[in-house]
């Protein structure tokens, strides 16, 4: 206990001097830096006259001081390892040749050029170079593939290893189902050079989609008896054919040079800005017609006076016009003008050089060439993106590899290089040499079907041809090994139970299931037969994977983890970023539909695997970025450093109403529930909420039991939908407990602002005796840690959450201690149950107060505020202290002397059982005290602390008996009261004024008084807490608060802590 030493009393403040004897306190004396805000004493207000020396101001004074209102701007200071497979492979076999297989693929044959004469040279180039932004990506994945073994799985395993086991199964799926459709999209492109270019002889129908299916599926036969063979047979057939595709491509970049001047080799046959569909004609009539009037007559004349109308203009105006041209033009001609900008058309208009909306229009049945699919730069995109997404496909491989930290950096970086330069020259070349009209004509069909890059190539355009077929070939095969890998990893890790069945392999460690499943989706894919609807699926899926390669990489970079050690450092977090940026762009440039269809299919995986999925702790990059996001967050609010008001919010700290604090738990249970709901109304605070619990014991045997407490306390928090944490703590006894709790609760800057506490509603019963002590022991304690305090009294009158209230919210603002009781009704009146209730605002005018220019003051103040509110200013003139004051005070300090009387008895004593009745009597006889030949000096002579108690002779028993109606305590040996305890009550009251009770009472009396009468049909009335007292005088301070409260039915009680909460400031 502080011993309080006593040096002199002011005359003139009524303030004093005290020195405390405890370690670390303060001592205050006149002389101290720390001036009192208000001098002067007004026995109006006496109730609160400590607030006003300490931290707080009259109203009056804070008005009068409004314009110098300001607040300060503050400164806010800104591996899981996976069992190893046998690895053969390195750089060049294992990496490098297959994702330079992958990468050119059937696309740079039969698109390419197309894209070229419909986007032109310029935007084909922003094509291509959109398109090999998988260079960021491959500099992320290289950064992934050498922080660490990369077990198989490939990207699904870096992926998941870094964003958790949700984002990565879910990438991993749709990275999955996006090889093997793009295993279905090779074999398609591969039977479209087999029956249109190479043997159109062999089609089965009319229809090409019914042949696709056919062959389709033929060759997907072909191809999974190879892929079921193992990886070894899939890397000697697919080597050969990679070889192919190298000397086709190279053949081609020949051929252009060869043919500089142009070559008269293939030509096509134009009517006017028209192509004529040669291929059409040809397999009705069976004879490819000559390119010249009477040639094509058969064509667009049913006889000499019914004839296309577009053929009879040309043939009226320009005769000359009808007839073949070069399809090579080669680069010395004017080709690059005619195809520098894009000509974009819609599907089933006409292929011409002119607006074909303007010419005469071409019936759907004619012998013209018409655009089978609907061009945009965006659509473009979307074709021509899958030609550029083998990067993965050394990496598929992972678990084969003999060193993969080595091999996927070197192999993908370098194969993305080689094939996007290729891929660059290869768009200007085409640009440059062939004509406009021929470029733009898909299929060929103004020339028979014949394939620009075949007769561009030499030496003869079947060697061409064969290596185009075996290009798709071996891309296909590549993309069915790598896809069943994927699966079998995602199965080995059981994130997806179902999926279980896919995750065993045979003695060769090939996933024989997951490929049999791979081949089934394959052929679904097939059966689809439409190449550009099987792009843009592929595209959306494999740009899910690239986005999550990227993500993986810039978050690991950005939070610089410990674990984060890539031995490839040729990377940046701001490159990732980009990548991952240019991934979702083209996500949605390519097809926005297919991209919300693929996003729904992640979301879909996601939620399956957050609630089905097994649990995995892999250290995950996302964990480990919110621990980051929350360190960064904490570290940037300054500690012990107060915040601008602006930014100020009430963090709570709630205080659970103790089991030991009532008796019924019944009660205690009603009590808790509208405290919670109470505390859910403030949420538009958006502060920090912790509920708290303290259970006395010793922590090692109460351990279980605050563990279980707290989720209970946590499902208390979801029910009342409060978003915040619950703690219980194990403590020698509960006051203990809430020193702990103020103090430590929360972290860094990131702490309790705000403390809220219960009103012990039963704190005058003589079975809670202690209840007194132990509230204003708390209230003190929050103090000390200056902390706002609020104290809703009569909670069980509080509302639900569910309930919507009208009326008024009535603020008695008595003290301006730093703008609390204007905030809490504004964040009440956020929540529904307040929302239809109005404030009003009442303070008290004092001597020396203009009550009219305090009215204009205080409007003005809440309007730049921004809170609306009624405004009442009421007088309250000095008053002479009534006998019924005297009274009520004095039998105040007969109730205060009994409880003390009976607490050293317990303390001295066994506990002794007495009825109620007797009691109740004995407070009885105090009460019938006679004052009638009492003067107000002769009550207050003897003050609060030097009250005599009765006293014990040299044997210990009791000489005073209380006999009212011959009833007595027991008169048994009862110890003397503890002498330092009087020493130390009576230094404290001597430093007092001698009317201290009295004055105090009277201005709790008289605002109960006023507030019954103005307030007594609000909703809630809010009201300053005066401060906690010194020790010894707790009893005295319930009392007065129980007569500042009486009658009222809701009530909080709100200490501020002198800190500006709000402003009027912008």
């Amino acid at each position: 206990m502080s011993r309080f030493n006593v040096r002199a009393v002011s005359p003139v403040t009524n303030t004093v001097q005290i020195h405390v004897t405890e370690t670390g306190s303060k001592h205050l004396d006149n002389s101290a830096e720390e001036q009192p805000l208000c001098y002067s004493s007004n026995d109006g207000l006496a109730l609160y006259e400590d607030e006003y020396n300490t931290q707080g101001q009259k109203i009056g004074q804070m008005l009068r001081s409004l314009s110098l209102y300001q607040t300060e701007v503050q400164d806010v200071e800104t591996a899981s390892n996976a069992p190893k497979q046998p690895i053969k492979m390195g750089t060049l076999m294992g990496v490098y040749l297959p994702c330079m297989q992958n990468i050119f693929g059937v696309l740079f044959f039969i698109r390419l050029a197309w894209i070229v004469g419909t986007a032109g040279i310029l935007e084909s180039l922003g094509v291509v170079g959109l398109c090999c932004s998988t260079f960021l990506t491959s500099i992320s994945l290289s950064a992934i593939a050498t922080n660490g073994v990369v077990s198989g799985g490939g990207p699904y395993y870096m992926i998941s290893r870094n964003l958790g086991p949700e984002l990565g199964g879910a990438i991993g799926i749709l990275f999955f189902f996006g090889n093997t459709v793009a295993g279905a999209m090779y074999i398609t492109g591969g039977v479209e050079i087999l029956l249109v270019y190479l043997f159109p002889q062999l089609k089965l129908f009319e229809d090409m989609p019914n042949n696709f299916r056919v062959f389709g599926s033929i060759f997907l036969l072909s191809i999974g008896l190879v892929v079921l063979a193992g990886v070894k047979v899939v890397n000697k057939c697919a080597l050969p054919a990679l070889f192919m595709v190298l000397g086709c491509i190279l053949c081609t970049f020949i051929g252009e040079f060869v043919k500089f001047n142009g070559t008269d080799s293939l030509k096509y046959c134009m009517i006017g800005d028209r192509p004529v569909n040669l291929v059409a004609f040809a397999e009705k009539f069976h004879y490819t017609p000559a390119c010249s009037i009477d040639g094509l007559k058969p064509a667009f004349c049913s006889n000499n006076t019914n004839c296309d109308p577009y053929f009879m203009k040309v043939l009226q105006s320009h005769p000359q016009s009808i007839g073949p041209q070069r399809a090579i033009t080669g680069f010395s001609s004017n080709a690059w003008r005619e195809n520098l900008f894009s000509k974009y058309q819609e599907a089933g208009q006409v292929l011409t050089r002119g607006d074909p909306v303007k010419e005469p229009k071409a019936e759907k049945g004619s012998y013209w060439v018409f655009h089978d699919t609907t061009t945009s730069f965006m659509v473009l995109v979307g074709v021509y993106f899958p030609s550029v997404t083998g990067i993965m496909a050394g990496s598929n491989r992972s678990g084969n590899l003999r060193d993969p930290a080595v091999a996927i950096p070197l192999g993908t970086i370098g194969a993305q290089l080689t094939t996007s330069i290729a891929y660059i020259f290869g768009t200007a070349f085409f640009g440059m040499t062939v004509s406009e009209m021929f470029i733009r004509d898909k299929y060929g069909e103004s020339a028979m079907g014949k394939m620009i890059v075949a007769e561009l190539a030499v030496p003869v355009p079947i060697v061409i041809l064969i290596g185009c077929l075996a290009s798709t070939i071996g891309a296909g095969m590549q993309s069915l090994t790598g896809a069943p890998r994927i699966l079998q990893a995602i199965a080995s890790d059981e994130v997806i139970p179902f999926l279980r069945m896919f995750k065993s392999t045979d003695r060769r460690g090939e996933p024989l299931v997951a490929i049999l499943f791979t081949l089934l989706i394959c052929e679904i894919g097939i059966l689809i037969a439409v190449l550009e609807s099987l792009t843009a699926l592929i595209t959306e899926f494999l740009l899910m994977c690239y986005l999550g390669v990227n993500l993986s990489c810039a978050i690991q970079s950005i939070m610089k983890a410990p674990g984060w050690r890539p031995t490839f450092k040729y990377f940046h977090w701001t490159l990732s970023l980009a990548g991952a940026l240019l991934c979702l762009m083209i996500m949605f440039i390519s097809s926005w539909k297919f991209a919300i269809l693929a996003i729904a299919m992640g979301v879909t995986v996601y939620k399956y695997i957050e609630l089905k999925g097994a649990e995995k702790e892999w250290g995950d990059g996302l964990q480990g970025l919110k621990l980051s996001a929350a360190r960064y967050a904490l570290l940037s609010v300054s500690q012990g450093q107060e915040h601008h008001s602006r930014n100020w919010r009430p963090q709570l700290l709630v205080l659970y109403p103790h089991k030991t604090f009532y008796c019924e738990q019944e009660d205690l249970d009603a009590r808790r529930r509208r405290l919670l709901g109470f505390v859910s109304q403030l949420k538009a605070g958006k502060g920090l909420t912790m509920v708290t619990d303290c259970i006395e014991g010793v922590y090692g045997q109460k351990a279980e039991e605050a563990c279980s407490e707290r989720q209970a306390l946590l499902t208390q928090l979801q029910a009342h939908k409060i978003k915040g944490f619950a703690e219980v703590i194990v403590a020698e006894n509960y006051n203990a407990g809430v020193d702990s709790l103020v103090q430590t609760s929360g972290l860094g800057g990131l702490r309790h602002n705000t403390v809220c506490v219960c009103w012990p509603n039963k704190w005058t019963s003589t079975k809670s005796t202690n209840e007194a002590n132990r509230f204003v022991s708390v209230l003190r304690s929050i103090a000390t840690a200056k902390c706002a305090i609020l104290v809703p009294k009569n909670i069980r009158n509080f509302p639900e959450s569910s309930e919507k209230l009208t009326g008024t919210v009535d603020v008695w603002w008595i003290v301006h201690d730093g703008g609390m009781l204007m905030l809490l009704p504004f964040l009440l009146q956020k929540h529904r149950t307040w929302r239809n209730t109005k404030l009003r605002l009442f303070t008290i005018s004092t001597l020396g107060d203009d009550r009219g220019k305090m009215k204009d003051e205080l409007e003005k103040f809440l309007y730049h505020l921004r809170i609306e509110g009624e405004i009442f200013v009421i007088d309250m003139p000095e008053a002479a202290i009534s006998e019924y004051i005297y009274e009520k005070t004095l039998r105040m300090e007969k109730r205060v002397k009994f409880l003390r009387e009976l607490q050293a008895r317990e303390r001295r004593v066994s506990p002794v059982t007495m009825d109620e009745v007797v009691l109740e009597k004995r407070f009885s006889n105090f009460e019938r005290v006679k004052f009638t030949n009492m003067s107000p000096i002769q009550t207050i002579e003897s003050p609060p602390g030097c009250v005599d108690i009765e006293e014990t002779d040299e044997t210990g028993e009791n000489r005073n008996e209380i006999d009212g109606n011959g009833l007595g305590t027991h008169k048994g040996s009862v110890a003397s009261i503890d002498s330092s305890y009087m020493n130390d009550e009576k230094a404290n009251y001597s430093a007092r004024p001698e009317i201290y009770n009295v004055r105090k009472m009277h201005t709790a009396v008289r605002l109960n008084e006023m507030m019954k009468e103005r307030s007594n049909q609000a909703q809630l009335i809010v009201v300053n807490l005066p401060g906690p007292p010194d020790r010894n005088f707790d009893t005295y301070y319930m009392e007065f608060l129980e007569a500042l409260t009486e009658g009222l039915n809701r009530v909080l009680l709100v200490r501020g802590t002198g800190t500006e909460v709000v402003t009027i400031y912008s």
